[in-house]
């Protein structure tokens, strides 16, 4: 059975030594890949990479080595992609976790910005319009 991840933090810190904890918590470790999870969203969302790379504005090829894993894109990327699908806030922190690039904040202005964008469910353009006119920096492109 999975521990919480509030139990595994304090197992780790108050542990001595981890020479043999990760083989001993193999049940407890996420070990999905972001192209897995990314594969996952598909099935939920019910669409197809294509779709989604053209609604987040990407380029085909890059957009088909992310799915593929074979790319490891920025943050900004991976959001661009959360608007493709379109997936939910807690939808896109695990996106941006399983890319291991940092999940959306509440009290970053910009980040909340983005959290209301996802929300809504707007474009990448009506997202990096929303961004421009509150003088935050856009999505890249």
């Amino acid at each position: 059975m999975k521990q919480s991840t509030e139990e595994l933090k304090n197992e780790i810190t108050n542990s001595d030594t981890l020479e043999s904890w990760s083989e001993d918590k193999k049940d407890s470790l996420d070990e999905v890949t972001l192209a897995e999870y990314l594969k996952r969203m598909l099935e939920i969302h019910n669409t197809s990479k294509m779709t989604v790379i053209t609604q987040a504005q990407l380029d085909t090829t890059y957009g088909y080595q992310i799915f593929q894993g074979k790319k490891h894109p920025s943050r900004d990327i991976l959001l661009k992609l959360a608007f493709g699908f379109p997936l939910t806030v807690d939808e896109t922190n695990h996106l941006l976790y399983y890319g291991n690039v940092g999940s959306l904040y509440p009290r970053v202005k910009r980040d909340a910005y983005i959290m209301f964008a996802l929300h809504q469910k707007y474009t990448v353009i009506q997202t990096n319009e929303y961004l421009y006119t509150h003088n935050e920096r856009t999505l890249s492109i």
